[in-house]
């Protein structure tokens, strides 16, 4: 057997092994990845949902508790008109409920936002026997008597204005249908052809709501309640059986709310589940296949350069025999044929030192031109990246930028100008409409963080979800209270201590608290004042130069260093929160700030011209001022007009 076929044959035994290998070891990677991936998936559905779930139920049993304390529904003498008007009013508040009742103590109904079985009596259900024992609000699902179908109850006394003695029960509805929008599409990693079985259920056991269309609401007995009713605790927990996977998630407390105890349960046929899987597996035989045929081409190949080099040696000794000394011999091999060439080699090396010198002369400075070309696509890569990032940046800041149309709704006109100094900004703007019982409130807010561009960035966005959480989630609507709690927050996430003097990061802010019912408004604010025009006089509500994020002391000390300015607003006055970008804008003839007396006296000049007219002669001066000269810093103006 000759050196071509031993070659060949050495390549193909190592190739067929090291391919058999890998598909082995990837096979039994991708099930165990695959597995893993799919259970965290509808473990993560699971709790997501359950947890929706609580949250809506108590924000219901929030709304009915609240409009029980409305001082129209505690008067003993209002006449059954009136209520109906009141039912009607809190039907029309929230589209989710599907109308309002107000029962006496003996469950009789005396009005319905939808005139429903005026004068009946109520059967004594679930909700009523809970009422009784319970002196808050209630809950239950059931199918409604006056309209037939399934529906979620909330209950709620309602106590008299003076002898604060129990004088009837406010009763809100909404359809269990609605739990779909709260639930969406629990399907496998996303694909909807492949959705999951959903079943929430009460401690009985008992179907309150099913996907599955073989099973009836508040009419079927779960099936398998035997096998989870044990599993739901405190997390997602997981059973396999030989045909079915179970998750299961326990109704926890939620706030001060406890919850009714129940249970959700998603189910799928683990063939369904692990259907994808045998694609996979497929794919990867595909291409470890694919791999196989190409190394074994390879192997092939590589076979056939072994040989050529003792081609080539012969012609090489040929040549040299012909007194032809610049013959490259390339062949290194410590073999026979490698010995042979050195041989050769070293027979001309003597005559050829200066060539080589030469060579090696011309190969450096080839190798410093190509590290050069390297070095130079480095940063262009570099620069490329960087670029495409920033961009990115941009797009993500934008996305938490409010849009001007939806606060337009509430108030008669709006604008913002807000020009960042780089790609991306360290100030923002945030608004947005509250409600809270019966009352609405607009809450308006201007800030400038700590530095600008992607450091400004990386802080606006940490401000503007701040600020969501605190004044959606935690429902602050003190202006003090909020900065107050943003101060701590900002403190909290970038660690930064009282005592760390030189590390003072945060923002300068504005906030403005409008109850849109009364036009009352709140003001506070830390190095960003605010201005109001009215009739042509501008008046200014300073701040304390203060940076939110590097307060001295706790909560209660830094909304103790705040100032709360109460403004009673009125139809035309117009509102302005400005960053200090737009005053300190070096420009004009001789390259000096722009100022705050400049930016105050052009707002009074142009007050009297609609909002879209002032916005425009407002960037017009400062681009005008601007010229050719780099914009100074971030900026971002705001006027509202109520």
């Amino acid at each position: 057997m000759n050196i071509y076929a031993k070659l060949t044959f050495l390549c193909l035994f190592l190739v067929v092994i090291t391919s058999s290998i890998i598909f082995v070891f990837t096979n039994i990677e991708v099930k165990q990845a695959y597995r893993e991936e799919l259970l965290v998936n509808i473990s993560k559905q699971a709790q997501s949902t359950i947890s929706n779930i609580e949250q809506f139920i108590f924000s219901r049993v929030n709304d009915v508790n609240m409009a029980t304390k409305n001082p129209y529904f505690r008067i003993s003498d209002i006449s059954e008109e009136e209520l109906t008007s009141r039912l009607q009013e809190l039907e029309n508040l929230n589209d989710l409920y599907y109308s309002f009742s107000y029962f006496d103590l003996d469950r009789n109904r005396i009005a319905d936002s939808k005139g429903l079985s005026l004068g009946k009596q109520h059967s004594n259900s679930n909700y009523w026997i809970d009422l009784e024992n319970s002196n808050g609000s209630v809950m239950d699902i059931s199918v409604s008597e006056s309209i037939g179908r399934p529906v979620m109850h909330f209950a709620s006394y309602v106590t008299d204005y003076v002898t604060e003695e129990k004088n009837g029960v406010l009763v809100g509805r909404i359809l269990v249908d609605e739990l779909i929008s709260i639930m969406g599409d629990i399907s496998l990693s996303n694909d909807t052809s492949r959705m999951l079985e959903v079943n929430l259920l009460d401690k009985s056991g008992k179907i309150l709501y099913t996907n599955n269309k073989n099973l009836v609401a508040l009419n079927s007995q779960f099936p398998n309640y035997d096998l989870v009713k044990n599993l739901a605790g405190s997390r997602v927990n997981f059973l396999e059986t030989k045909d079915q996977l179970f998750f299961a998630a326990k109704q926890q407390s939620y706030l001060n709310y406890t919850g009714n105890d129940w249970t959700l349960c998603i189910s799928v046929d683990k063939g369904l589940a692990f259907s994808p899987l045998g694609k996979i597996q497929n794919d990867l035989l595909i291409v470890i296949l694919s791999v196989l045929g190409l190394s074994i081409i390879l192997a092939l190949v590589a076979a056939n350069l072994f040989v050529r080099p003792i081609v080539k040696l012969s012609k090489n000794a040929e040549e040299i025999g012909k007194g032809n000394l610049n013959v490259d011999i390339e062949i290194k091999s410590n073999d026979e044929v490698g010995k042979l060439a050195k041989q050769l080699g070293n027979s001309a090396q003597v005559l050829l030192n200066k060539l080589e010198e030469q060579q090696k002369t011309t190969a450096q400075l080839e190798n410093q031109k190509n590290e050069i070309e390297n070095q130079k696509h480095q940063l262009e890569q570099v620069n490329n990246q960087v670029s495409d990032s920033i961009l990115y940046a941009k797009r993500i800041q934008a996305s938490i930028l409010p849009d001007l149309a939806s606060i337009s709704k509430v108030v008669n006109d709006a604008f913002v100008i807000y020009k960042p100094k780089d790609v991306v900004s360290g100030d923002f703007y945030w608004f947005e409409r509250i409600r809270q019982g019966r009352n609405e409130y607009l809450v308006i807010v201007c800030a400038d963080c700590t530095g600008h561009g992607v450091p400004g960035a990386i802080m606006s966005i940490m401000g503007s979800n701040q600020l969501t959480n605190i004044i959606y989630y935690q429902n602050y609507l003190d202006p003090n209270k909020i900065l107050a709690r943003m101060d701590k927050q900002i403190k909290m996430e970038l660690q930064q201590r009282d005592a760390d003097a030189y590390r003072r990061d945060g923002m300068e802010i504005g906030v403005c608290v409008i109850n849109l019912d009364d036009l009352k408004m709140e003001f506070s604010g830390a190095g960003i004042p605010l201005h109001i025009v009215r009739k042509g006089e501008l008046t200014t509500y300073r701040s304390p130069k203060l940076m939110i994020g590097g307060i001295d002391g706790d909560e209660r000390e830094a909304s103790n260093m705040l100032n709360k300015e109460e403004i009673q607003l009125r139809d035309g006055d117009r509102l302005y929160l400005s960053s200090d970008g737009f005053q300190d804008q070096f420009g004009g003839e001789h390259d000096k700030k722009f100022m705050v007396k400049n930016l105050k006296n052009l707002i009074v000049e142009t007050a009297n011209e609609p909002l879209a007219k002032q916005e425009q002669m407002l960037t017009e001066a400062f681009e005008k001022w601007k010229g050719d000269a780099n914009q100074t810093d971030d900026v971002v103006l705001m006027g509202i007009e109520i």
